[in-house]
């Protein structure tokens, strides 16, 4: 729990005061909603310091203020019109905006008492200043900023500061506080940058613990079986988490007795799509209890629900809009629940120390956000101390403070690094990589193509089997808000014309950034980066809005219903160049500057990026994302207003569609029923059917014929349609193909295909072709018999052909008879010439699969440990494998393959 002695600035009210806060020991002003805390201040250029720096009586709490101390509430200072009391200056001018030289020094004190001081562990103290301070507790200093050197009177700050915005906070032990009745005093020197700076500013608060936890709980690495907890307490402690499906009702309990200040428990063997409520503490108590304590597992890999997933860049600088974008995020959200919290980096300004991640990120979200949905962060340059020769380091704050997935635990290939990784939420493959970080020795970033984090995405990709992706890192490719991706060829011009490309080749749908303090989403993009290693980097002036969007055109996506243009992008599934768009969403935190546009240039040069549909460097805000089957809808959630009165706002809004446009021939029987659905989620308008709104219709197939019938997404502004051909006859119509889909994943090829009805059907065949005219036989794959409803078929080949596969797919019924659908195409590269695998069938029956890019004799030989042999036989391979059945005794085997160039593959094999 933590308990305010005092507090002193407004803004900061809303950060600190927690569900761990339950009273308020002293106050010392008024309201705190009307002003700060009451101090002593000296503001007359009295040297309290002395020539050598070494006077500190005026610090310690029997120090005396002459009657020259003034008495005030913070907030204080002058220049920046949110001060409750203003500093003299010793210029001219006005008291609130002076001109002229000021004073270098101004001193603060502030005595109070503290009660029942062994009820609490520690004290945080949280400041801002502007620019540079020392602060002292009853004599003696705790804390220096932006100050260096011996500090005299005349001392100046070391930098600029930021106008007193960000907020530092420090942890203060116990002992350096009296109890018992006896004053304590807080002393602060409070130092100007330069005799002509325009501002100054100064506030503090306190704040007694009064439970040992100063940092949490949080939630990360969530799936679908399990989460973990993390916590830092002010003293070592043993960690207890205990866990259950209802709120005070925990039937779970797990313990760690390791005596530790940092705590990391993870819970598994949970069920997925379930909320679980938590507790921590350790073996003697409970530390944290709240009701708001809470986590919801991963859905299932078979869950069709909506996620939603909150996106934040550049969050952590403990500024009015990092709490406004909070506040306004959690007002638009509402009640639903979001499954995950992505972080695009830069998560505390402005070296990414513990003490700013405290200050900048924790102390703003840990009673919401941190509290109840699972956090998966990627960092950004300042998370690594702003400084490029840190960028190999993994021992800094941000990798101290967060748990990654590494082996994917969390969905995706293992990564092996919490520097990159990838996981799961529901039906959204996401992707968080590094931009800023160096690997292989520190020689390699994630532009660097043959470079071990871009080797890892490949493989990712190439495994993943989700049908959305989303990618996220720091520095995008494309903006002209804050920073400018033409001029900065470095981190930025170096992911655009080396790296995208990648993402863009396997398919991913969104890439996601932050980096640049502004928002700014693109067009559906498509090729937009150079071509050929030798050629020009493509600049701002090179967009073309016809070569370098997958629509050709300035279709929006808001899906509004204001007109064609702002219709959806639609497109299939599957591991191709479809288009990305790219969003900068660099504002959660730190927000403005754009890039200058010189006139009268009508491309635009600089600030709004050309490619960008919308851009806003003003406006703050949260990038959200919604899946909700093959509708993907994303929206940057900015706010009006200030604090109490910030009410949220959407500023920009797109929607992706995936295979949807579909015209389908149906089959049925006179007068049996035929349910119609329409492709995607969303509006609907059957004008053939009266104009219902359903998403399905059922048709009576009362009359023979052939008969259309169309579904559409609007009555008015037509983005996407289905048509249905009903074909009514008399007698039995035996299947109702629905879909049928050839994916490429790694080295095999997935065949699904969907019926929507079936009567009396025995059996499906797939046969396979290297040239569309000759088939093979590839596998059988039984039917239902009869259905009404969806009805869902797979088959994997293991072994494609070398170059094309062409894959049919035939029907026969009952009575024998066979229907043959469409053909669908595949084209397969492998990077082996020649590999074998073996999977275990059960009963003695191996099967050996064989890849070959040759045609040509292959000999298999099976030994047994003792070296007899067991079999000896040919086979022909041909382009692409076979899967060669092989029975065999019990025992261990040896299995010795060899092709026509003599190349060996040796395997042992357990056979039961």
């Amino acid at each position: 729990m933590r308990v305010s002695i005092f507090v002193t600035f407004v803004a900061l009210l809303t950060l600190s005061i927690s569900s761990k806060a339950n009273d308020t020991l002293v106050y010392f002003a008024k309201s705190t909603a009307i002003a700060g805390s009451s101090w002593k201040y000296l503001d007359n250029n009295t040297d309290l310091l002395g020539p050598t720096g070494t006077n500190f009586a005026w610090t310690d709490s029997n120090y005396v203020e002459t009657a020259a101390w003034k008495t005030g509430n913070s907030e204080f200072g002058y220049g920046d019109a949110d001060e409750n009391t203003c500093l003299a200056s010793g210029g001219g001018g006005t008291i609130c905006a002076p001109t002229g030289n000021k004073f270098i020094t101004t001193y603060f004190r502030k005595t109070f008492f503290v009660s029942n001081i062994g009820n609490y562990f520690g004290f945080e103290l949280q400041y801002k200043r502007d620019d540079g301070l020392r602060i002292f507790i009853n004599g003696t200093q705790v804390e220096i900023n932006n100050l260096s050197g011996t500090v005299l009177h005349s001392s100046l700050a070391s930098v600029a500061s930021d106008d007193g915005e960000q907020v530092f906070t420090i942890q203060i032990p116990v002992s350096a506080f009296y109890g018992n009745g006896r004053r304590n005093v807080i002393a602060v020197d409070l130092h100007q940058n330069a005799a002509s700076s325009s501002d100054l500013s100064f506030d503090l608060q306190l704040i007694g613990v009064t439970s040992p936890v100063t940092r949490g709980p949080f939630i990360q690495m969530g799936n679908q079986t399990g989460a973990t907890l993390r916590w830092r307490t002010s003293v070592a402690t043993n960690s207890r988490v205990t866990w259950g499906t209802a709120f005070n009702a925990y039937s779970n309990i797990i313990d760690s007795a390791a005596s530790k200040t940092e705590h990391v428990v993870r819970i598994s063997g949970l069920t997925a799509d379930t909320k679980y409520y938590y507790t921590i503490g350790n073996s003697t108590g409970v530390f944290d209890g709240s009701s708001s304590n809470y986590f919801i597992t991963t859905p299932s890999s078979t869950s069709t629900r909506k996620t939603r997933i909150l996106a934040l860049g550049d969050c952590g600088n403990a500024s009015t809009n990092q709490v406004d974008t909070k506040n306004a995020f959690l007002a638009y959200n509402g009640t639903n629940e979001v499954d995950a919290w992505i972080l695009m980096g830069d998560n505390a300004y402005s070296s990414g120390t513990d003490g700013e991640y405290e200050s900048g990120f924790f102390n703003i979200y840990e009673n919401d956000l941190l509290r109840n949905i699972k956090l998966y962060p990627s960092p950004g340059n300042h998370d690594y101390g702003n400084s490029s020769s840190n960028t190999g380091v993994r021992n800094n704050a941000y990798y101290n403070n967060f748990v990654m997935p590494t082996n994917g635990e969390c969905g995706g290939d293992s990564s092996r690094t919490e520097a990159y990784y990838s996981f799961d939420i529901g039906n959204i493959h996401f992707l968080s990589l590094d931009s800023y970080g160096r690997e292989n020795s520190n020689t390699t970033k994630l532009y660097d193509t043959t470079g071990a984090q871009a080797l890892w995405v490949k493989k990712d990709l190439g495994n993943n089997t989700k049908p959305w992706v989303v990618a996220y890192f720091h520095h995008p490719p494309y903006t002209m808000t804050s920073h400018n991706s033409d001029t900065e060829s470095g981190d930025l011009g170096r992911m655009r014309e080396e790296f995208i490309r990648i993402l863009e080749r396997y398919g991913v749908d969104m890439i996601l950034c932050g980096h640049s303090h502004g928002y700014e989403r693109s067009f559906l993009l498509k090729n937009y980066y150079k071509q050929t290693t030798g050629g020009a980097s493509l600049m701002e002036t090179d967009f073309n809005i016809a070569n370098h969007t997958a629509t050709g055109n300035n279709q929006n996506a808001k899906y509004d219903g204001t007109g064609t243009a702002s219709c959806p992008y639609t497109y299939n599934t599957g591991k191709y160049n479809h288009g990305s768009v790219y969003v900068v969403s660099g504002s959660a935190g730190q927000v403005g500057g754009q890039q200058a546009n010189p006139a009268p240039n009508p491309l635009g040069i600089g600030y709004p990026h050309n490619a960008m549909y919308y851009s806003n460097a003003t406006n703050g805000g949260s990038f959200l994302i919604e899946s909700d089957s093959n509708r993907l809808d994303a929206k940057f959630v900015s706010y009006t207003g200030t604090g109490a009165s910030v009410a949220p706002f959407v500023r920009d809004q797109f929607t992706i569609f995936k295979n949807v446009k579909k015209r389908q021939t149906i089959n049925a029987i006179q007068n049996s029923p035929s349910v119609l659905a329409a492709s995607w989620r969303g509006g609907y308008h059957w004008p053939s059917n009266g104009g219902v709104t359903t998403q399905t219709v059922t048709i009576p197939n009362s009359t023979i014929g052939t008969f259309q019938y169309i579904v559409r997404d609007s009555a008015s502004t037509v983005c996407i349609s289905d048509t249905f051909d009903v074909v009514v006859a008399v007698g039995t119509v035996p299947v109702s193909l629905t879909s049928f889909s050839a994916t490429l994943n790694n080295d095999k090829v997935y065949l699904d295909w969907a019926t929507a009805q079936e009567i009396n059907n025995k059996y499906f065949t797939l046969e396979k072709s290297s040239n569309g005219i000759n088939y093979n036989y590839l596998n059988r794959v039984n039917a239902i018999g009869n259905s009404s409803t969806t009805t869902n078929y797979q088959h994997i080949d293991v072994a494609p052909y070398q170059g094309i596969n062409y894959y049919r797919l035939s029907q026969t019924n009952m009575d024998g008879a066979s229907k043959y659908f469409e053909v669908k195409k595949i084209l397969y590269k492998s990077t082996k010439d020649f590999s074998t695998s073996i999977t275990n069938a059960g009963k003695g029956k191996i099967n050996l699969l064989i890849n070959s890019t040759k045609v040509g004799n292959t000999l298999i030989q099976v030994s047994d440990m003792q070296g007899r042999q067991i079999l000896n036989t040919n086979v022909m391979v041909q382009n692409g494998g076979i899967i060669k059945p092989l029975f065999l005794p019990s025992g261990v085997h040896v299995i010795l393959v060899t092709n026509s160039a003599g190349t060996r593959i040796t395997n042992k094999v357990i056979v039961e």
